[in-house]
């Protein structure tokens, strides 16, 4: 992710998620206001805004922010798998 005077930016290889899905995905590549993100499991290319705000449809996924979400649902997890940017969930 980048931050500038302009605002913040999604940027190639950031881990996201999309809020309303829960979907999971990485940024593939951005071209202007525009990032493709491949989405994990399937994929399939998506496109969306690069900013990242509060009205974004995707959000950036890091290890603390993971963990947060899932202690709130009631899980945790063992480790953070770098390859993949995923948690590894404990047994």
């Amino acid at each position: 992710m980048e931050t500038n005077a302009e605002g913040t930016y999604f940027q190639e290889g950031d881990s996201m998620r999309i809020k309303r899905t829960g979907e999971t995905g990485r940024v593939n590549a951005t071209d202007g206001g525009v990032v493709y993100v491949l989405m994990d499991g399937t994929n399939e290319t998506r496109l969306f805004s690069a900013r990242a705000d509060e009205d974004a449809s995707i959000e950036l996924v890091t290890p603390e922010a993971e963990e947060t979400t899932l202690e709130r649902e009631g899980r945790s997890f063992a480790a953070w798998d770098n390859t993949t940017g995923q948690p590894v969930q404990k047994l």
